[in-house]
């Protein structure tokens, strides 16, 4: 069985989390709502939220308490392959270094969740904390894309609950307008939907699982249509 890293993803993720949590707060005027919904929930946990920039990992580890039981956090990544068009960033992007944080990279062309996703069901079987973007992808217009089935999947899999999260939104953010506090990014927690709520199915198809994954998507631009 693969190992996973987990002293590493703590200390960075707990770096991480210090270094964001100031410049955050000092440049973005970041604001975290929801936080009693946190409350009570242990791990195995998947947390999902839309995708509005690069910057948006570098937000979610603030999320949590710092001395939350959550940590570390993994992270469903898109596959190595999607990086190679990333340009310099395809030298940091992706394998060992993402392995090290907590991100563990999707497994590609095999048309099948149970081999693309091993990783991650294998890290919430062992009763870890997971982020995905059931997008799959950021935003290229501002606007929510449909889910993935991945999320859909894994819930059914393993049975974990999904903490909906909003992020509103680094979208579109500059240089400039990060520094100069011209952009105030709100990000809320919702309610956790179990099971039953994501994946209600005995035997759900491919599309299933997609319509999993979109019901937690729904919630989230529920919210951020309000």
């Amino acid at each position: 069985m693969k190992k996973y890293h987990y002293f590493s993803p703590i200390i960075l993720q707990k770096i991480g989390y210090i270094v964001f949590f100031i410049l955050h707060k000092l440049f973005v005027r970041i604001e975290i709502r929801g936080k009693e919904n946190l409350e009570g929930l242990n791990k195995p946990i998947i947390f999902a939220s839309n995708h509005t920039s690069e910057l948006d990992v570098t937000a979610i580890s603030i999320i949590y308490p710092f001395f939350s039981n959550f940590f570390p956090v993994y992270y469903v990544a898109a596959s190595s392959e999607v990086f190679k068009t990333f340009g310099w960033r395809n030298y940091i992007y992706g394998g060992i270094f993402f392995n090290l944080l907590g991100a563990y990279c999707v497994y590609s062309g095999f048309k099948d969740y149970a081999v693309s996703l091993q990783d991650h069901i294998n890290l919430l079987k062992a009763g870890n904390s997971l982020f995905i973007f059931p997008e799959g992808k950021r935003t290229t217009n501002g606007y929510l894309s449909p889910a993935r089935g991945g999320l859909g999947y894994m819930v059914h899999t393993t049975g974990v609950s999904v903490v909906p999260i909003t992020i509103d939104s680094f979208y579109g953010i500059t240089f400039w307008e990060y520094f100069t506090r011209q952009v105030k990014v709100v990000i809320t927690i919702l309610p956790v939907m179990k099971k039953d709520e994501v994946i209600n199915v005995q035997n759900p198809s491919v599309e299933d699982f997609r319509a999993g994954s979109q019901k937690v998507m729904d919630r989230i631009g529920k919210e951020l249509n309000k």
